[in-house]
């Protein structure tokens, strides 16, 4: 029994920051070593030890039943950097570690939320003088991205012109399923996957992508923003044509993969944050909760260890605006960036038949134009809420139908896009309420979103005329749009609930209308590129 009785002390004593019981304390933490599985709970933030002489003991002073025998389980002690211990407990096991002198708090494992090519001009970047080029652009800057991992083939991700990996990189590129080491190359110099949190929670979970890949698409396109490298030719539809690159485009990317299609737990994120400090990189993180004490607030605490370490750790704002008090990560040690618009629109213009011209919003993603379809304002009609009302609509399919509501009352646009498209009608006018709708791609039919005041003409002219005709171009993007920059309406705002004092998000980055790199794992690979 010897190699249990040193397996004992050297779990218990190799660590800077875990129990490390007395003599008389390993027969009550016996029981802790080979636990079963069950739920999952972080315990965190274990004193740090006090070195005092009477706590040494020697090894044949140990005693341990002789018809011991042990299984030793995988579990992940993330106490290197971040001051955590993730551990499956039972529930007794988890009172009787309650009891150690050494407990300070513990709490569920929990689900977490995820929050994200005319950039630098807007940002008055100049790529041959001043702030961007005397930066490097980033170069050897190793951004670690903590996400759903990336799609490596995407042309954000080539290594074209980059030096030699930097010495300073400690990770490793991970292989499995559909991924090997080959994909990783002098941009994309690291990947790892966090899946024991998830597989813990629920036993009977099979991975459909136990790998670095990403098939959620969120890490791609959050991979892609600081550090993508620059590529050509790109557009969104024929919206936003140029070349997209972030704003660090020399910079390597370590990504950390602990969000999977089956699910997102934390224990993966604290599992993945602790292998980013110590492959030496700085960390980016798009996920986060809402309100939530400080003390339980996982994210919070294991970038509190990063930043002891000196990693700087950046992440979002969360999704949750335009109310105070909603932001996520709002602790004074982490760097919290909200999203904000630039000046530049995607649009579609309408031209009525007496030669008024008015432009709106439009995403519909089809080269084509509507010419002279029939005007429709029917006040039973308006709310667009029931595909079965436009079988009384003649000539339906070359009709522009005008739907008024607010998100608000009766629809939103979204819910009378999809109605609109159900009952095969031409193509319709919105009117938005809600700033939000700005930021949807939905559009099934040719449409377009415009303001009130403009709405006011459009029903003017319908009123006034015999025979109302409309026509419609599409795949315009407006540059100089004012004002801008804002807040995005749907940013999550201060103050942080966890201390009212501090004033958060530190700064607002553009985050709405850009074009990002995309997971293939869901789309046609032929298009690299999306907002």
């Amino acid at each position: 029994m010897g190699d249990v009785r040193q397996l004992i002390l050297d779990e218990a004593h190799s660590s800077q920051y875990f129990i490390r019981p007395g003599a008389r304390k390993y027969i009550k933490m016996r029981g802790l070593y080979w636990w079963k599985v069950h739920l999952v709970f972080h315990v965190s933030m274990l004193k740090r030890y006090v070195h005092d002489d009477n706590h040494m003991i020697q090894l044949e002073d140990v005693e341990i039943d002789e018809n011991l025998t042990y299984e030793k389980n995988s579990i992940a002690i993330l106490d290197r950097k971040v001051r955590l211990l993730s551990a499956v407990l039972s529930k007794d096991e988890f009172e009787a570690l309650k009891k150690s002198p050494v407990f300070l708090s513990a709490y569920k494992d929990r689900p977490v939320e995820a929050h994200t090519t005319h950039t630098p001009e807007f940002l008055k970047l100049n790529p041959t003088y001043g702030l961007w080029p005397a930066s490097g652009f980033g170069q050897d800057v190793i951004i670690g991205v903590l996400d759903s991992s990336v799609w490596p083939e995407s042309a954000s991700f080539r290594d074209d012109g980059l030096s030699a990996i930097p010495k300073k990189w400690k990770g490793i590129c991970k292989p499995g399923i559909e991924f090997n080491s080959s994909l990783c190359n002098r941009k994309l110099i690291g990947a790892n996957y966090f899946n024991k949190g998830l597989l813990a929670s629920d036993p009977t979970i099979i991975l459909s992508m136990n790998s670095a890949r990403d098939m959620r698409g969120h890490g791609t396109h959050v991979a892609s923003i600081a550090p993508g490298s620059f590529v050509e030719g790109v557009s969104y539809f024929g919206y936003a044509p140029g070349t997209a690159r972030g704003i660090a485009p020399r910079a390597r990317i370590a990504v950390c993969k602990f969000s999977f299609e089956e699910g997102t737990v934390t224990s993966n994120l604290i599992a993945a944050m602790d292998q980013a400090v110590a492959d030496g990189v700085d960390i980016q993180l798009s996920y986060g909760w809402g309100s939530m004490p400080l003390y339980e607030d996982s994210v919070a605490i294991a970038s509190f260890g990063a930043m002891m370490k000196g990693v700087l750790v950046t992440a979002s704002a969360g999704n949750n605006g335009p109310g105070m008090g909603t932001i996520s990560n709002g602790v004074p040690w982490i760097f919290t960036v909200a999203s904000g618009g630039i000046n530049r629109s995607f649009s579609g213009t309408l031209t009525l038949g007496n030669g008024l011209k008015i432009t709106g919003f439009s995403l519909f993603p089809v080269r084509t134009t509507i010419k002279d379809f029939v005007l429709v304002k029917n006040g039973s009609l308006s709310t667009c809420d029931s595909a079965d009302d436009y079988a009384q609509v003649p000539n339906a399919a070359r009709s522009i139908m005008i739907c008024y509501s607010t998100a608000q009352e009766d629809l939103s646009v979204s819910d009378q896009m999809g109605v609109i498209s159900e009952a095969k009608v031409g193509g319709a006018l919105y009117v938005y309420g809600d700033p939000d709708v700005l930021a949807s791609k939905f559009f099934p039919n040719p449409g377009v979103v415009i303001s009130s005041k403009d709405w006011e003409k459009v029903t003017k002219y319908a009123d006034n005329s015999a025979k109302p005709k409309v026509s419609i171009s599409f795949q315009e993007t407006r540059i100089a749009v004012k004002p801008a920059p804002v807040v995005s309406a749907f940013s999550s705002r201060g103050p942080s609930l966890s201390y009212l004092r501090v004033a958060k998000p530190d700064i607002i980055a553009p985050g709405k209308g850009r074009i990002y790199s995309r997971s293939c794992g869901f789309a046609d690979p032929t298009t690299p590129t999306v907002i």
